[in-house]
């Protein structure tokens, strides 16, 4: 039977970490590394913070693991951001276990879709724009629930591309199986009474980002959620 590790050796392994972390940070910080620069040796670490090989192993191993550390067989380790992953499979775990409500999951997406929309108005990359152009022909075209879901999820994963912002994207990879999932049901149960002025919304927040008209992607926004409340 495997026996927990004592109390101490715990928080050693915290501290371990910890120290080595908030290191790097202060390296950062002070502009002697930066994104894709070498770290220090094990060696150097080992004498910048006392720490044995071991340890210093350890905290640049779960580094690695959260996507903040590359170890390159022969080199060394560099310094990488690649924790967007990481950090989206978080935090979708914790949507999950936390079971938050259709309400709530909405209110959520608003809001993150919102910002991206007023970034995207100010900066309107030719080619995110380009995918939510296509994605509202293939709406139009679309024949079964299936097509429709498809060029939807095309249309509102581009316009987070256009709000060109790391975090939001990252916070909306986590929502998209619960997105997805929400996305079937409201499409499922769709009838044209619905169907045409939601459609009309995805024209409207197309063309407000085109045109720069803030005002009236605004509102088309906030109809789309109103109508798949």
């Amino acid at each position: 039977m495997k026996t927990k590790p004592p109390a101490d050796e715990e928080k050693s392994t915290v501290r371990t970490y910890d120290l080595v972390l908030e290191y790097l940070k202060g390296q950062i910080l002070e502009g002697k590394l930066t994104l894709g620069a070498k770290l220090p040796s094990e060696r150097s670490l080992m004498a910048e913070l006392g720490l044995s090989r071991n340890s210093v192993r350890e905290a640049l191993r779960q580094l690695e693991n959260m996507g903040f550390v590359r170890s390159v067989h022969g080199q060394g380790s560099f310094l990488v951001n690649e924790a967007g992953q990481g950090f989206s499979s978080i935090l979708s775990m914790m949507l999950l276990l936390r079971q938050s409500d259709r309400g709530e999951f909405l209110t959520l997406r608003e809001s993150l879709e919102a910002a991206a929309y007023e970034r995207a108005v100010r900066l309107a990359p030719p080619q995110p724009l380009l995918e939510m152009e296509q994605a509202v022909q293939a709406m139009e075209q679309a024949q079964e629930p299936g097509q429709l879901e498809q060029a939807e999820s095309r249309f509102h994963r581009s316009l987070i591309e256009a709000g060109e912002n790391q975090l939001i994207a990252a916070i909306m990879e986590a929502l998209s199986s619960q997105g997805d999932l929400y996305r079937r049901e409201t499409l499922a149960q769709l009838d044209e009474a619905t169907r045409t002025p939601l459609l009309d919304t995805h024209r409207r927040i197309l063309k407000a980002i085109q045109t720069n008209d803030t005002s009236l992607g605004r509102a088309a926004l906030a109809e789309h959620f109103q109508l798949i409340q």
